[in-house]
């Protein structure tokens, strides 16, 4: 494929994938290693809390500090600090010196360098293929493709090696992909550093513009809720697989690894639908039809049925990403996008932590099911608001006048 022949993207491109699969499996090994060795689903969340608290009380300076340092370093110094903060939890277990909040505190640590990360890792895309927002659309679909490979690939895989030779080897793992990525970005990833203007550095800058543009004020809560709205999902499928699915781990895994299936698969479908449909039009209606995938799993039904409707849903979730993320990127000025973006993903996480707490307390006390149900209302009303601004947006677009030409 011809955008491999960059070699800075071909090497961004394998970057990422290793370091986002040791990353798939570790999501699923940290819930799963807390939840059986305590038995406490409210303890599970607390692991998950701690990595996106940091995300979310400390984003916006994320975003000012890659901003200033550039998106090749920031993603430099995040790398290279998780190698030894993941390796050292098993090392830290064998040794018997590892008491949850230890584990608390080294999971949050590392969240502290998922903002600066996160910002950059999207807003590196244009830097290296231009402003045209088809391509940056057919970019974002090809690294999604990868990073959609992984997550197909890293869930069963961490289940079955869960299952062979327990939870903290495969930390080692992580930490070793970390290591690898931060070589090839080292080595071969030299995007052009256009330096920001002084006053474009402000730590709040994106977040005025996301709260003037009239289609990012709207879609900046109805993403926010549909992001907690995921953790909260995640959160129930390892309690309705102890409970309903004898603790296997093998159909948890695969549950995540049908979601990754089917974003593969549709990240390569979207490669095809950004070049030939309309941004606004194609990710509402993938919108649409995730919606319904993701209500099968509220559904008592043997286990062949979720992991169905997980990969439907992943399916429609990167019909939806491709050319969204992209339409948010370029909508958001060069000179301060990286804030921008960062901003965003703090909105995505900010109502996280206080999700994942609730979740703890309803799945301690309520069927699992239940709350799902409920989760996927919340779900369903994010999705609406999304659409229905979406599509008044296209409707003002498609009826804006061109000028003529003089």
């Amino acid at each position: 494929m011809t955008i491999l022949r960059d070699r800075r993207i071909a090497a961004l491109l394998a970057a990422e994938m290793i370091s986002s699969l040791g990353t798939q499996m570790t999501w699923l090994a940290l819930p799963w290693f807390v939840l059986r060795t305590t038995g406490s689903p409210q303890r599970m969340t607390w692991v998950l809390i701690a990595e996106i608290l940091p995300v979310a009380l400390l984003g916006f300076w994320g975003g000012a500090i890659a901003s200033r340092l550039g998106t090749r370093r920031t993603m430099l110094i995040c790398d290279l600090a998780r190698v030894p903060l993941f390796a050292s939890i098993p090392l830290l277990q064998s040794a018997g010196l590892l008491p949850f909040p230890v584990l608390l505190a080294i999971v949050a640590i590392s969240g502290v360098f998922l903002a600066p990360y996160f910002s950059v890792q999207r807003a590196v895309v244009p830097e290296l293929v231009g402003e045209q927002q088809e391509d940056v659309a057919y970019a974002t679909a090809f690294f999604q493709a990868a990073n959609r490979l992984t997550i197909f690939l890293g869930p069963p895989l961490a289940g079955v090696l869960i299952a062979t030779f327990g939870t903290a080897e495969i930390l080692y793992i992580d930490a070793a992909t970390y290591l690898v990525s931060f070589l090839l970005v080292a080595i071969f990833v030299h995007p052009p550093e256009v330096p920001a203007p002084e006053d474009a550095h402000g730590v709040l800058s994106g977040v005025r513009f996301l709260l003037r543009d009239k289609l990012l004020r709207v879609w900046t809560p109805s993403i926010t809720l549909i992001d907690v709205s995921w953790q909260l999902i995640f959160a129930s499928l390892p309690v309705i697989v102890v409970k309903q699915y004898d603790a296997d781990p093998r159909i948890l895994g695969w549950m995540f690894g049908a979601l990754g299936g089917g974003a593969l698969v549709g990240a390569f479908a979207s490669m095809y639908f950004v070049r030939r449909y309309e941004a606004l039009a194609l990710g509402s209606t993938a919108f649409f039809f995730q919606m319904i995938a993701v209500w099968v799993l509220a559904i008592p039904a043997p286990w062949e049925v979720p992991i169905v409707a997980m990969a439907f849903a992943g399916f429609f979730m990167s019909n939806v990403n491709a050319p969204m993320q992209a339409l948010i990127m370029l909508r958001i000025p060069r000179d301060i996008r990286t804030q921008g973006v960062a901003a965003f993903g703090v909105f995505q996480c900010i109502g996280s932590p206080v999700g994942l707490i609730l979740a703890g307390i309803a799945l301690s006390r309520y069927d699992p099911h239940a709350v799902l149900a409920f989760v996927l209302v919340v779900n369903t009303v994010a999705i609406l608001m999304f659409i229905a601004v979406a599509l008044v947006e296209r409707s003002a677009l498609r009826g804006t006048p061109v000028d003529s030409p003089a």
